[in-house]
Order: C-alpha cells, then sequence, then structure tokens
C-alpha cells in the first residue's frame, strides 16, 4: 500500500483552486482534481503528472446539484480512492443590490458556496475520523468577519464557511483530524476581474499572488491552523472590524459599496 497522500481539490480549473493544486503536486501528493470545465482539467492535470512523479485523477463536475458530493464519493469510492485531504475550494461571487439579483443566481451561490461545502465536508469526514488522520482546508474570505454591502450573499455565505469550520475544528479535537479555514482578501484572480470595476479601486498592496497565497494556506493546513488570514494589511482589516462597532463597519463598507 502507497504512502503516499492522495488531496481532493474542488475548483481547481484556474485562480486559487489550480494554484492550490501545483502547490500539493510539489509536495508530492497525488491529486483528485475536480470543476466543470473538463478541458482545462485535462490540460492541468497532464501538466502536473508530467512534472512530477504522481497520479492525477480528473472528475469534471458541478457541485450545485444537491446530491453532486454524494455522487464523486461514491465515483471516487468504486475506483478505491481514499482521500486523505479534501480542499473546498470551489466558490462564486455575485456583486449587485440584492433585490436586483436573479433567483436562480442567489440559490446558485448559495448552493456551491454554503451547502456543497457541508455535503463534501460530510462525504469525506467520517473515513478519515475512522483512519485517525486527515485535514480538511476551507476557502472562506476576510468577508466572513464583516457584513459586504452591494454582495451581501458571497459575505453571508463566506461567515458561514468559517463558522463552520471552527465549530468542527472543535469537535475533532483529538481525532487525528483537523480543519483550517483560510481568509484570504482581495486575490489577483478572474473572480475579482468579474467585480464590475471594483478591482480598480483596490491598492496593489492589498491584493495577494494566488500562488502565494497557496503556498502559506498549505502551511497552515499542514500544521494544523484553526484560521488562517494572509497579509499584514488584512488581519489588520479583520481586527478593525471585530473591535470597532457594528454600525460603523457597516457604514463603511456600505460606502465603499456605491462605487461597485
Amino acid at each position: 500500500m502507497s504512502d503516499v497522500q492522495t488531496v481532493l481539490i474542488t475548483g481547481c480549473s484556474e485562480g486559487i483552486g489550480r494554484c492550490f493544486a501545483k502547490v500539493f503536486a510539489k509536495h508530492g501528493y497525488n491529486l483528485v482534481l475536480v470543476a466543470r470545465n473538463q478541458l482545462k482539467l485535462d490540460e492541468l492535470a497532464t501538466e502536473l503528472s508530467t512534472l512530477y512523479p504522481i497520479d492525477v485523477q480528473v472528475c469534471a463536475a458541478d457541485l450545485i446539484p444537491t446530491n453532486a458530493a454524494q455522487l464523486l464519493f461514491r465515483k471516487l469510492a468504486d475506483l478505491d480512492i481514499s482521500i486523505d485531504i479534501l480542499v473546498n475550494n470551489a466558490g462564486m461571487m455575485l456583486i449587485e443590490s440584492f433585490h436586483k439579483s436573479d433567483t436562480l443566481a442567489i440559490n446558485n451561490l448559495m448552493q456551491l458556496n454554503v451547502q456543497s461545502v457541508v455535503n463534501m465536508t460530510h462525504q469525506f469526514l467520517a473515513p478519515m475520523v475512522a483512519r485517525g488522520q486527515g485535514k480538511i482546508l476551507n476557502v472562506a474570505s476576510i468577508a466572513s468577519f464583516m457584513p459586504t454591502p452591494k454582495f451581501s450573499i458571497y459575505g453571508a455565505s463566506k461567515a458561514f464557511v468559517l463558522s463552520f469550520s471552527e465549530g468542527i475544528s472543535e469537535e475533532l479535537k483529538g481525532s487525528g483530524v483537523t480543519v483550517t479555514c483560510v481568509c484570504p482578501g482581495i486575490t489577483q484572480t478572474k473572480m475579482v476581474g468579474h467585480a464590475k470595476g471594483v478591482e480598480k479601486y483596490i491598492p496593489k498592496f492589498m491584493t495577494a499572488d494566488p500562488m502565494q497565497l497557496a503556498q502559506d494556506a498549505y502551511k497552515a493546513c499542514i500544521n494544523g491552523e484553526v484560521v488562517y488570514i494572509d497579509k499584514l494589511v488584512n488581519k489588520a482589516l479583520v481586527q478593525w472590524a471585530s473591535h470597532y462597532p457594528r454600525w460603523m463597519v457597516r457604514s463603511v463598507n456600505g460606502f465603499f459599496g456605491k462605487f461597485s
């Protein structure tokens, strides 16, 4: 039986997820790559399996359907693939006034950002606990710590991810399984590029390189840190949001939301 561990990464066809795949591959982990775009997954799998002596399994899947996690778990079980580290990275953002938002878009965001994280964790956590070892890495946001006018559903979904991650991390103490919630700030990905011009108002020093973020998050996961916030400016922002009156945080965020 191989001692090489296997990592499942969702939303890894681009952005932070793609960087996670590269970081884990570099450290010798076998990979299960999950995203909707089959072509991009195949290209990434070929690249990584050529560069490193690892096995890469590709699973093109949409995680929005409520049974997606269950189907994926069964598929991997049929292939006799067990997951040692689960990276719940897939997510989407919706930036506009809530009352103008499309109902389907709202529900898709909630399903992907919240329910799929819960479903994936529920499917893959029990075998980890049974083996007495495993890791879960959930990607949230600094938006988890504060209200986010103009993308309130996104911020609320990430607040759920943070609370969920902290809660189960405490439940799992002593089990050999750790949960890490990564809360990045503004990261240079296509998701930010879809922010309807908001990215133009963000100072360069506040944005993070996705590869550097993935490397730092990997270390936090391996070390079993429960909450990881990248960059000093983001840590300061979270501290500000945590210690100032909520009405003030809402007002400041609402002011900046007017530019979106």
